[in-house]
């Protein structure tokens, strides 16, 4: 389950990114509506924190993290880490806007104090979310953060194996003159023994007077 977790990594950054992407638009399109009905200070108190879901943007801070941390690192880590980034940095933005602006449309006294903490508490954990992958970034930049190579680390022992895969056995190449040394356990040679030259025992025919 961890090695399949860990192959769909990116698939799944990917895909929240896009949830959040989906959230803002559909907020977008919540506030032009609202727009059309109140004044865009009431409209942006409607709205509120809506721009940016905090469980979902947690969810994907932790994958996106773990694209680079955890071994094998994928391909598109440092891709994906910049685009999650920028995607709830305007997240932030917006929601710090809506209340900023919704502060006016609250009623007086006691009512304004709650939607500004409320708003900017909101604003607070979100910026937190963002900003660790910005600092995340900036430190493995300047080499402060180390993150997980792209290759799975070759498993102790595999060197050795490898190794002594390739290394010619010295037996292989050893010879026995006879069948008796073989046999007789006699350390063997590395070649055969070189042939003798045969003498020609057919003598010259002697010179006839």
């Amino acid at each position: 389950m961890i090695e399949n977790l860990k192959r769909s990594r990116e698939t799944l950054s990917w895909i929240l990114m896009g949830l959040v992407l989906v959230g803002m638009g559909l907020t977008g399109w919540r506030f032009a509506m609202a727009l059309g009905e109140m004044p865009a200070v009431a409209a942006f108190q409607e709205v509120g924190g809506q721009w940016m879901n905090f469980a979902i943007s947690f969810v994907l801070v932790l994958v996106v993290m773990s694209c680079s941390w955890a071994a094998p690192a994928t391909r598109h880590a440092d891709l994906i880490t910049r685009l999650a980034a920028v995607v709830l940095s305007l997240g932030v933005v917006l929601t710090l806007v809506s209340a900023l602006m919704g502060m006016w449309a609250s009623a007086a006294g006691i009512g304004v104090v709650l939607d500004v903490l409320g708003g900017l508490l909101d604003v607070a954990l979100k910026a937190l979310l963002a900003g660790s992958l910005w600092i995340f970034l900036r430190g493995v930049k300047a080499g402060r953060i180390e993150t997980a190579p792209q290759s799975e680390p070759a498993p102790p022992g595999a060197a050795e194996l490898s190794e002594a895969g390739t290394t010619a056995d010295p037996a292989a190449a050893t010879v026995w003159w006879t069948a008796a040394d073989a046999a007789s356990g006699a350390p063997g040679h590395d070649r055969m023994p070189q042939s003798e030259p045969v003498e020609d025992t057919l003598a010259a025919p002697e010179d006839r007077s």
